[in-house]
């Protein structure tokens, strides 16, 4: 893959000061883990889409990036939590769901889940701002800065690998 100049200048720019980009995201979000796949999804970005301007400031840039895409990762494992705990509470209110149902539900749940987040990352990101956010796939082209036909092939394969996967465990 033959990265366009800026790109690779920024690259570098991350390579070199990863550490203090990966200790920026943990000192907001307080976890070191979470920080490092941040500055990786952002490095990913950074190779795949080519800039429109040139950065003057890269450590700046990579700093409000890795902030941006911190938010982002942040707000989808909310929401993913937030439906997970909400099937969970369904299901416990339910008086007439014996206890082995729940649990194989919940197992059936959380396998999915491992599935999503084994996608690529801009294919795990179509799907879910698609299906879990239900945002249109022109928003969603123009919110990544990708094109319709981009986020539909993204879509398109991670329901492949969803179904597939899916498949392999019933």
């Amino acid at each position: 893959m033959l990265l366009h100049p800026e790109n690779s200048k920024l690259v570098v720019t991350l390579v070199y000061h990863y550490d203090e980009l990966v200790n920026y995201v943990k000192r907001h979000f307080g976890d070191q883990h979470f920080a490092q796949d941040v500055v990786h999804d952002v490095c990913i970005e950074i190779m795949e889409r080519p800039l429109g301007q040139p950065v003057n400031t890269p450590m700046a840039f990579l700093r409000q990036l890795s902030r941006n895409r911190a938010i982002d990762r942040y707000r989808q494992q909310q929401t993913q939590q937030s439906h997970v705990h909400s099937m969970q509470d369904t299901l416990a209110q339910t008086h007439e769901v014996d206890g082995e149902r729940v649990l194989h539900f919940v197992q059936r749940l959380e396998a999915l889940k491992r599935i999503i987040e084994a996608l690529p990352p801009r294919q795990q990101q179509v799907f879910l701002l698609h299906r879990l956010h239900e945002m249109p796939q022109q928003e969603i082209a123009d919110a990544l800065g990708i094109s319709r036909n981009m986020v539909t092939q993204h879509f398109t394969k991670a329901m492949a690998t969803i179904q597939r996967a899916w498949g392999a465990q019933a």
